[in-house]
């Protein structure tokens, strides 16, 4: 199996800021789907499977993307903004969807209540 092609071999004679932006969307992409796949809600690539959550690991991901954000504020095109907000949107929604689930489980050995008689 060929390794994919990486944006510089993809944009031939392009500028230093067409490439500088195509990695820049391959950083997010890239973070995002690994926050997604520590979520459990991207199978990983290796195996195929969905993992079990890891919200530990998944938050890494999403705090380098806020950082992210922040550190690039006034640097970045108009796509690259978008791209950058609506990924943190979608990352940070599933990580608090995770949460919730999460915290409405109930802790293993333990008995749930009795319904009221």
């Amino acid at each position: 199996m060929n390794p994919p092609p990486l944006p510089e071999d993809e944009l031939g004679e392009a500028s230093l800021e067409k490439i500088h932006s195509a990695l820049f969307e391959q950083l997010i992409t890239g973070h995002a789907q690994m926050a997604l796949m520590l979520l459990g809600k991207l199978p990983n690539l290796h195996s195929g499977e969905n993992e079990e959550p890891n919200l530990e690991a998944a938050k890494i991901f999403i705090d380098q993307l806020e950082m992210l954000e922040v550190k690039t504020k006034g640097n970045r095109s108009e796509p690259e903004s978008i791209l950058l907000r609506d990924v943190l949107t979608r990352v940070r929604t599933e990580f608090v969807t995770m949460l919730e689930a999460q915290a409405s489980e109930p802790l293993a050995g333990t008995v749930p209540p009795a319904p009221a008689a």
